[in-house]
């Protein structure tokens, strides 16, 4: 099969000049190179992409039971990214193409060094304390828990609330956090049980909320109510999740929302190398799924104006994901 290394030696980028962004096809989308954006912020010194997944399925196998089949990126494609960005820490997160199959992940995370790399880990439900402790010297500090995929995304509140509270005590003495992945009404039926779970929660992707529909909708004032609990953390990242604009102008108001109520309990992240499928197509394991088109200079220098305060910057950058990744 075709590859995207293959794929871009032949599309030619459109629209270079400065100031216009390059349309690319998805088989070019794993570098910022291929935008004509220029980073016009630069984040403070030490700071941290709180979310990048490496792909490498020569050397690590993807699962047999994966729902999609993602091309390459690698961990040199991964130092490209963070230079770019100015990023000096990284958190690398186990992706659904692997299963539970953490290697490739651990093994960035060995390659790039625990005081610049960090991982959480995806887990069967049954895992011992030892094998954990063997995860956590391996620099894992977090486990992934996707709660829209877990039994088809059909469990109650009840169910769900059980199996946060299974998992957050079994990883409690270690110091590590839930990372959960879901939509915003799920995130409002669980909230009760969250602020009393006994380990920090991280909410991914802005809790998947639709810009689109405004600071108004349903579940966007409970996650508001969860920051003030001081057990959860918010990812601001994968924009191009929650928004179809492009220019990023429809998240401001959530962002700032956000960074009103609680900025020391904020994340950033970029979602590289932003696994979606394209529009329109369904997900296969057969064939290659190249990674969406997704400009993270333009994201990062949004973030720029909306965050205009050093201290925040250096709380949301460098001193949450301290806090959260590096204390133990």
């Amino acid at each position: 099969m075709i590859s995207r290394r293959s794929l871009l030696k032949t599309l030619p980028l459109v629209g270079v000049a400065a100031g216009v962004k390059a349309k690319l096809s998805w088989a070019a989308a794993i570098s910022s190179d291929n935008f004509a954006t220029k980073l016009t912020f630069i984040p403070p010194s030490c700071s941290c992409d709180c979310h990048v997944h490496v792909f490498d399925p020569e050397h690590f196998p993807y699962a047999e039971e994966r729902v999609y089949t993602p091309d390459h990126a690698s961990i040199s494609d991964l130092e490209h990214h963070l230079k770019a960005l100015h990023m000096d820490r990284v958190v690398l997160i186990q992706p659904s193409p692997y299963g539970t199959d953490n290697r490739c992940m651990l093994n960035a995370v060995n390659v790039l060094g625990q005081k610049r790399a960090r991982g959480v880990a995806v887990v069967d439900d049954d895992i011992s304390s030892e094998a954990l402790k063997k995860l956590h010297e391996q620099g894992v500090r977090g486990l992934r828990l996707n709660m829209e995929a877990r039994a088809g995304g059909k469990l109650s509140a009840e169910e769900s609330g059980s199996y946060l509270k299974k998992m957050a005590d079994k990883i409690s003495a270690l110091g590590w956090h839930l990372q959960i992945y879901t939509t915003l009404h799920d995130i409002a039926a669980l909230s009760a049980t969250i602020t009393t779970l006994s380990v920090p929660v991280v909410i991914d992707h802005l809790g998947k909320l639709k810009a689109e529909e405004g600071v108004q909708q349903q579940g966007f004032s409970e996650l508001l109510t969860l920051l003030d609990s001081g057990n959860v953390y918010i990812k601001l990242s994968a924009l191009y999740r929650v928004t179809k604009d492009t220019t990023w102008q429809n998240v401001g108001p959530f962002i700032n929302a956000l960074v009103s109520r609680k900025p020391e309990r904020l994340l950033w992240a970029s979602d590289w190398p932003h696994t979606m499928p394209a529009p329109g197509k369904k997900r296969t394991k057969e064939g290659i799924e190249y990674f969406y088109p997704v400009d993270d200079m333009s994201i990062l220098n949004a973030f720029g104006l909306w965050l205009p305060s050093e201290r925040v910057r250096q709380a949301i950058f460098v001193d949450n994901p301290s806090r959260l990744y590096w204390a133990t």
